[in-house]
């Protein structure tokens, strides 16, 4: 018969406790889990400690709760199983919803504790606790997560985006070790588009396009005038003395852009 030298891991750990402690009794005295009903687990809550252990598991008629604690506190991290069963993967999340692991099973092995039956099953801190290469503490350092004023908490990837003149840059300084550290600014710099957001809500955030030049076509010649902005980006439109009392300056639109046009007689038409 032939010899399987390097099993895979989970063909391995068949017939052990894994992922629990070997001293694990895996049983409340009411109810039990049966080896291998959880294939594989990573647990890393903020502030936790480095042994988690199940507090307690809750059946419903929709849904598995499992409920994982410390020495501290019986609820660090949960995760939810939807009836029926689908997925054999477990998301966890701590009390923040920030992802805090995963515990990897099947949905056949995870019916075994539907088949408990609805209510809450409480365990002991030496029933369920997991091996301690399972559980990796975070420490509470840096920014976590964002709680906005309405309570609710983001977590993950989250974007910040600057509106109504506030600009978020991210720059670089150097601390007192002499290290370079990535600074996030928040500078409040006033609405750059406050006037475009009057004339148009709905579209704030299109690219402004200025006038940058004008031309001029005689209707009498060929000849085309460019007339360039002053300093300021103005252009200043005026009737000169030739034109009669009754002259008027009209501007139009048309497909092509804006048009300008004197109407009325010449001085020099008498």
């Amino acid at each position: 018969m032939a010899e399987i030298r390097h099993p895979e891991f989970i063909k391995e750990l068949e017939g052990t406790k894994y992922p629990f402690t070997p001293v694990s009794t895996l049983s409340n005295g009411e109810v039990s889990f049966l080896e291998g009903t959880f294939l594989d687990a990573h647990i890393y809550s903020v502030t936790g400690t480095s042994r988690y252990r199940i507090s307690s598991i809750v059946v419903s008629s929709s849904k598995i709760v499992i409920n994982i604690g410390d020495a501290d506190e019986a609820i660090r991290v949960t995760g939810e199983i939807p009836l029926p069963i689908t997925s054999g993967t477990v998301k966890l999340t701590d009390i923040y919803s920030r992802s805090a692991g995963v515990l990897v099973s099947e949905p056949v092995r995870l019916g075994l504790i539907a088949a408990w039956g609805i209510g809450t099953h409480a365990f002991g801190e030496a029933e369920a606790e997991f091996c301690i290469t399972c559980c990796m503490p975070v420490p509470d350092a840096g920014v976590t997560a964002i709680r906005l004023p309405s309570g609710e908490i983001l977590s993950g990837k989250v974007w910040l985006v600057g509106e109504d003149g506030i600009v978020f840059q991210k720059t670089a300084t150097t601390n007192k070790a002499g290290e370079t550290v990535d600074l996030l600014e928040i500078n409040a710099v006033g609405d750059p588009l406050f006037l475009q957001r009057l004339c148009n809500p709905e579209d704030a955030f299109s690219a402004v396009q200025p006038i940058k030049k004008i031309r001029v076509q005689d209707s009498n010649e060929d000849t085309l005038y460019e007339c360039d902005a002053d300093d300021l980006g103005n252009f200043n439109i005026q009737m000169n003395d030739s034109l009669a009392a009754d002259a008027a300056l009209r501007v139009r639109t048309s497909t092509e852009g804006i048009l300008f046009q004197v109407e009325g007689t010449s001085n020099a038409q008498g």
